[in-house]
């Protein structure tokens, strides 16, 4: 028994130990290839490839966001369509984290904004039609487990048209008023 309480106190130390030690990401962009670079403060650069279908170059990501604690990473990725259209789309939001992408985002529209929530355990994303009134829909993700946490439709009048309401009178909840 003291060995096995022996084990699992030296298994505890270890983790909390690899935490603390994690580096923190200290800049990230994209080349003109296309590839994401994470750079953290112990000097390692991480390439992310491009995905499948991305705009080649600079143009195949956009809005690369460093999380308040400096421990993920987030972008918009613009896909081409299938049909319909002749210019990539931002359709996938990916999240990088302790190295490796944690998270892909595909909510079946163009994601056209999005941020980082709760210093980086959550992310809210704003999504719409390509063409319409419709200012679309917010969401609310936890980073870690991809669970939806909370939506929140942008108010219209009958016609469908979005109202000119303010934030307030509108009831976006806070998260949703983060998301430009």
């Amino acid at each position: 028994m003291r060995k096995l309480l022996a084990v699992l106190c030296f298994a505890s130390a270890c983790s909390l130990a690899f935490a603390a030690n994690s580096s923190a990401v200290t800049k990230a962009y994209v080349d003109d290839k296309g590839t994401v670079h994470i750079v953290t403060d112990d000097g390692q650069d991480h390439a992310i490839q491009s995905e499948k279908g991305q705009e080649k170059g600079k143009g195949g990501v956009e809005k690369i966001q460093i999380a308040p604690d400096g421990k993920a990473v987030g972008w918009l990725v613009n896909l081409w369509a299938s049909c319909c259209v002749s210019y990539a789309i931002p359709f996938e939001l990916i999240v990088w984290q302790s190295g490796h992408v944690v998270r892909r985002v595909h909510p079946g529209m163009a994601i056209w904004s999005w941020a980082f929530i709760r210093n980086g355990k959550e992310l809210a994303y704003r999504s719409r039609p390509l063409h319409g009134g419709w200012s679309g829909e917010c969401t609310l993700v936890d980073v870690a487990t991809g669970k939806e946490l909370g939506s929140w439709d942008h108010p219209v009048d009958e016609n469908g048209n979005d109202t000119d309401e303010s934030d307030e009178s509108s009831g976006k909840p806070d998260w949703a008023k983060q998301v430009p």
